[in-house]
């Protein structure tokens, strides 16, 4: 799809199949667009009497020209109260659109007014509707025989602004908005596909694919280099699996010298069983989500490779498989990892905060001077936050702040849960420095205090996104599955800095 940018006048002649106007709900649509209810003999204001055309939140009236104006239909969709309106919602009521103008028949051309509907700045405005009609046009095919797609994109939506300042604005808003919707749905796609084909190594090559599209240095630690530096986190993980581990370090450069480097870490099980303590038979399909934290980073460096920020990231993936076999880790076991601290085996369905151990402390040596990581680490952060906020822990309250300020910039939803002290003495073990569960209840947060001791002092936030990587239900831009949720947070963190250094 072609999301292009062009200064119009009289915006009702430009050509298309369809033109998409934003009508709040408190505005009567022959007030705003006057010139447009005029070519409609007053039809317009009559549908919006009948209720037949509304401003809620959402709605979508459909309404044919016949010849009255150059595009085929006028699409008018509701925006909602503009007085409660957000960079969410907003974004929300374009993905309705979005997903209205989707049908039969390819290449199809779409015209937004961009003057209308104003509650953010142009430039903002032109990045949510950017990622509405990027987001929403993703479609994962699969292995099917037959292809399978309900709608099919649009060809081209085109952006109606009212000046060459507009323009610039705008601009900049798509060119953000596309990178960052492309990043999230590289991820979707990563979390969609099945584990017999993203194995350990092939989500390596996901990684090194990205870091070479953009130049960026990239350094892949084989199984024989990660028993000579001792990570024997990961290692233990991939023991009952066929498949290789690997872990892929990533520099993202966007400065002239190498200093004050960001850690994204990202937890990439590429399929958890739950190792020799197995998981239940309903549901354990899904659990080739288990690298959406990798996914988030993989797709984080996907749109920084196009925006360019004046930063520098380190991203570390672990890439493994939780297998059972005969030379599976097991329950009772220690392992040595790599920061030298020992951790007793409670369940080896507690996998991911051993690889992101080994990944935190290979970060800290190279010498991040911050690490978020990334992980659909405990079911337990479902039963706190549900499907629709991922959760945050941190050991920095300033480095929390700057995460949730640039996800709610994203428009995507986190929140903060407490790492008490108390929380700590439950990951002690009898037997090693450390165990690797602490109990059920508030285990999202011991999974969290567990990962605090191997950030030490570097200020470190972990984002748990195991209840919003993957959804079982569809919305106006999200199909069924991988969600892509965090790269446009992580992303925007990173944007954030490179202003702050600029």
């Amino acid at each position: 799809m072609n999301v292009t940018v062009e200064k119009r006048s009289e915006w009702w002649t430009v050509p298309c199949d369809e033109l998409v106007i934003p009508l709040w709900k408190e505005e009567e649509l022959a007030q705003v667009y006057p010139e447009l209810d005029q070519r409609f003999a007053g039809g317009l204001a009559a549908l919006q009497r009948d209720k037949e055309i509304s401003g809620e939140a959402k709605a979508v009236a459909v309404v044919h020209t016949m010849g009255r104006l150059v595009a085929k239909k006028l699409i008018v969709i509701g925006m909602g109260d503009r007085e409660k309106a957000d960079f969410v919602s907003i974004r929300a009521a374009w993905g309705r659109a979005a997903k209205t103008v989707g049908g039969k028949g390819s290449g199809k051309t779409v015209a937004v007014d961009l003057r209308g509907g104003r509650k953010l700045s142009t430039g903002r405005f032109a990045q949510a509707v950017t990622e509405a009609f990027c987001l929403a046009a993703y479609h994962y095919e699969g292995y099917r025989q037959k292809p399978k797609r309900e709608t099919e994109p649009v060809g081209t939506v085109q952006l109606l602004v009212g000046s060459d300042e507009e323009a610039a604005s705008a601009m900049l808003g798509v060119m953000r908005g596309e990178a960052l919707a492309q990043g999230t749905n590289l991820a979707r796609t990563l979390v969609n596909e099945p584990g017999n084909y993203l194995t350990p190594r092939a989500l390596k090559d996901a990684a090194v694919a990205v870091a070479e599209r953009y130049g960026m240095a990239y350094e892949v630690l084989t199984k024989d280099k990660l028993e000579e530096m001792g990570m024997g986190g990961v290692l233990a993980v991939a023991r009952g699996s066929a498949e290789e581990p690997y872990v892929v370090a990533v520099k993202y450069q966007g400065t002239e010298t190498w200093e004050d480097v960001i850690g994204l870490i990202g937890k990439g099980v590429t399929f958890d069983t739950g190792g020799i303590s197995i998981k239940s038979v309903a549901g354990m399909e899904d659990m080739k989500s288990d690298m959406g934290g990798a996914a988030a980073v993989i797709g984080a460096l996907e749109a920084l490779g196009q925006l360019k920020p004046r930063a520098n990231v380190l991203a570390v993936i672990g890439c493994v498989e939780n297998m059972p076999s005969g030379t599976a880790y097991k329950p009772g076991d220690v392992i040595t990892t790599m920061s030298g601290k020992t951790v007793e085996i409670i369940t080896t369905d507690a996998e991911g905060r051993m690889v992101l151990a080994d990944c935190i402390t290979y970060a800290k040596e190279q010498g991040v001077s911050c690490l978020v990581d990334a992980a659909t680490l405990t079911g337990g952060i479902v039963v706190a936050l549900g499907h629709y906020c991922s959760g945050a822990m941190t050991n920095d309250e300033a480095l929390v702040g700057e995460l949730l300020s640039a996800a709610e910039q994203a428009g995507e939803r986190l929140w903060q849960l407490p790492m008490f002290e108390e929380y700590r003495e439950l990951n002690k073990s009898r037997y090693a420095d450390l165990k690797n569960s602490g109990g059920r209840y508030g285990h999202c947060i011991i999974g969290g205090a567990f990962l605090r001791e191997f950030a030490g002092d570097t200020p470190w936030v972990h984002l748990d996104i195991a209840g919003t990587a993957y959804t079982g239900s569809a919305g106006d831009m999200q199909p069924a599955g991988g969600t892509g949720v965090m790269v446009r947070t992580l992303a925007q963190f990173v944007m954030n800095r490179s202003q702050s250094n600029a």
